[in-house]
C-alpha cells in the first residue's frame, strides 16, 4: 500500500512543532554519540522533582537573583570608585552582579533551542514546494514527484509530533504534514515504517 503526501505550504503556527521535532533529532543523534553520558542523565532524570516543586524553585531562584543583583550593584559601585581600597567589595560586587543575571535569565526549552532552525528548514521547503508535488511511501522506497528520493535502508528516522512528520536520511529532511496524507491513513503509516525498516515512529512526548 502506497502512502501518498501531498504536501501544503508549512504555516508558522507550526514552528514550535518543527523545533520539538528537530531538537528531538539532535537528542538522537547525541545518545548514539554519547550513550554512557545519556545513561546517566536518564538516571538523574528518574529522580525529578515534581512540576509543582520545579516551580516553586523556580521562583526561589528568581528572588534570590534579584537579592544577587541588588548586592552586587551595593558592593561593585563604590568599589568601581575607590578600585585600590575596595578591591574585595568590587570582587564579590562583580561575581554577584553575574551569577544574579544567570539565575533571573529564563531558560530555554529544547524546542525553544531549535526555532531558528525549524524557521529556516520550513522557509526552505515552502520556497521549493509546487502545488502539484507528492511524496509517495511507496512498497520499494520514497519517491517525489515520480523519482526517488530515498531508500528505506537509508531512512535514519521518523518522527512525529501532533501535526507533523520530520522524516531524514542524513542528508534530506522532510516536514509532512498529516492533513496532507492522501492516501492512507496515519494510524497504518507507523506500521508501514516499522515492516520497510525495521524501525518504529518515534513519537515526541
Amino acid at each position: 500500500m502506497d502512502f501518498i503526501f501531498k504536501p501544503e505550504k508549512l504555516t508558522t503556527e507550526l514552528t514550535s512543532q518543527a523545533a520539538e521535532a528537530i531538537g528531538k533529532r539532535a537528542e538522537l543523534a547525541s545518545r548514539k554519540k554519547y550513550p554512557c553520558l545519556w545513561e546517566k542523565t536518564d538516571a538523574l532524570n528518574k529522580n525529578r522533582a515534581p512540576e509543582e516543586v520545579l516551580r516553586r524553585r523556580k521562583t526561589r531562584h528568581v528572588i534570590y537573583g534579584v537579592f544577587l543583583i541588588a548586592i552586587g550593584i551595593f558592593l561593585f559601585v563604590p568599589g568601581i570608585m575607590k578600585p585600590k581600597e575596595l578591591l574585595v567589595p568590587l570582587i564579590v560586587g562583580a561575581f554577584s552582579f553575574i551569577n544574579g543575571i544567570f539565575a533571573v535569565l529564563p531558560r530555554k526549552t529544547p524546542a525553544e533551542r531549535y526555532e531558528r532552525k525549524a524557521r529556516k528548514i520550513m522557509e526552505n521547503i515552502n520556497f521549493s514546494l509546487n502545488p502539484e508535488d507528492t511524496v509517495v511511501f511507496g512498497d520499494e522506497a520514497v519517491f517525489e514527484n515520480g523519482a526517488l528520493l530515498m531508500e528505506y535502508k537509508d531512512l535514519e528516522e521518523v518522527i512525529e509530533t501532533r501535526s507533523l512528520f520530520l522524516v531524514c536520511d542524513g542528508t534530506i529532511i522532510m516536514l509532512l504534514r498529516k492533513l496532507d496524507l492522501v492516501s492512507g491513513d496515519v494510524s497504518e503509516f507507523d506500521a508501514h515504517i516499522l515492516e520497510k525498516t525495521g524501525k518504529s515512529i518515534i513519537k515526541c512526548s
